[in-house]
């Protein structure tokens, strides 16, 4: 996530513009997690 924000911020993007990406990305994770009932593997 952290990579993300800072491609955001890299492409010229407002602080909060690039948080509100990060947070619009965390909710797409979860929503695909929630719905596919899944677990999650960390790429980090």
């Amino acid at each position: 996530m952290q990579a993300f924000y800072q491609a955001k911020r890299a492409a010229g993007k407002p602080y909060k513009v690039a948080v509100v990406a990060c947070i619009n990305k965390l909710l797409h994770w979860i929503y695909a997690v929630l719905t596919r009932q899944e677990a999650v593997a960390d790429v980090a």
